[in-house]
């Protein structure tokens, strides 16, 4: 049997209809190349592989962009752990102070089979988790002292 000429112009027209809004997405992906998204399970997994290749530039640019002395904390970071070889046995994210902070919990064995175990805090910084590294520019230089935890008297 075939068609007759009015189904083959619906399924012509039902075609052109998804070719074009297959066209409409690639351009609206296409156009939103500034914001990559990573999620906690991404951001996890980079860590551990910039620990794994004992980079700490690659572990700095995990962190908040902007942030001082995120290099310097990422060094430390390499010098405690790096270079393990380590493979990744769970990641549990929590979200306990809102959507935006998340709580990550790696754990790991190294080549040796040792078990490694570690927290990395996270922030979501536009649709990009960082971790948490160095501090903000101007931390503390507002002039004003912490509140005292002391009981007065």
């Amino acid at each position: 049997m075939t068609s007759s000429k009015g189904e083959r112009a619906v399924k012509k027209s039902h075609l052109l209809s998804a070719v074009a809004a297959c066209a409409l997405l690639v351009g609206c992906s296409q156009d939103d190349t500034s914001a990559v998204s990573r999620t906690e399970r991404d951001t996890a997994e980079a860590y551990v592989a910039a620990l794994n290749a004992r980079d700490a530039d690659a572990l700095a640019r995990l962190g908040t962009p902007g942030y001082e002395d995120a290099d310097k904390d990422a060094r430390e970071i390499i010098a405690a752990d790096g270079g393990r070889g380590l493979k990744i046995k769970s990641v549990r994210v929590s979200h306990d102070f809102g959507p935006d902070v998340a709580s990550t919990h790696v754990t790991a064995t190294d080549e040796q089979g040792t078990p490694f175990s570690t927290y990395i805090q996270m922030s979501r910084d536009k649709d990009v988790w960082v971790i948490t590294l160095g501090e903000a520019k101007n931390f503390g230089k507002d002039g004003k002292t912490s509140a005292s935890t002391e009981s007065p008297g």
